[in-house]
């Protein structure tokens, strides 16, 4: 009996775990900076790898193989929207400390978009690793 509820918890928390969980890879994406001009991913040679636990995120990004940004911190998310809260960054963070997008999981591809006064100012394309 003993064996069948420890079994039976494994595989509740299993079933629970947040969609998002895992590691992923950048595909593509943009954002617009603070001159309001459209900088895509692509001519920055941007590459990176963000790690998605429970509670948890963490990235590295590098552009042309150089070190381009990292963070870490908390997020919450729903099944529509993502919310980190970075901790350590390679960058400044926004006075409210948090990063908001609405997203989609199609697939091994989660896509995700963030408003600023109702201007999309970043949309981007991650694939889940195996």
């Amino acid at each position: 009996m003993k064996y069948l509820i420890i079994f039976c918890a494994l595989l509740a928390s299993s079933v629970m775990a947040h969609p998002l969980k895992g590691s992923w890879q950048l595909k593509s994406g943009f954002y617009v900076n603070e001159q309001g001009q459209k900088i895509d991913y692509e001519g920055l040679k941007l590459s990176a790898i963000k790690v998605v636990s429970d509670n948890h995120f963490s990235f590295i990004t590098m552009s042309d193989g150089k070190f381009w940004a990292a963070g870490a911190g908390n997020f919450e998310a729903n099944d529509k929207t993502y919310t980190e809260r970075p901790v350590h960054t390679s960058y400044p963070v926004p006075a409210d400390g948090k990063y908001q997008f609405d997203y989609k999981l199609e697939g091994d591809l989660w896509k995700k978009n963030r408003w600023q006064d109702g201007q999309l100012v970043e949309h981007e394309v991650w694939q889940r690793l195996p």
